[in-house]
């Protein structure tokens, strides 16, 4: 039972990592592309809101731990 848990542990932390670097390289090109011009600073925003942040916010929060923790 321990193992199971401690599997799901590591997977819920993996999944965090992920969620962590896609915020960050999803920020990274929205300041990039406003840099260069190809975007406002308003839609560069907007652009790392729903594609940086709003995916792994809705992934990370569909996510349950097993039953007995």
């Amino acid at each position: 039972m321990k193992n199971v848990f401690a599997s799901r542990i590591r997977t819920g932390s993996a999944a965090l990592a992920i969620a962590i670097i896609w915020l960050l390289v999803a920020q990274f090109a929205a300041v990039l592309a406003w840099d260069a011009g190809l975007l406002t600073r308003k839609a560069a925003l907007l652009h790392w809101l729903v594609v940086g942040v709003l995916p792994p916010a809705l992934a990370l929060w569909q996510t349950r731990l097993p039953e007995g923790a």
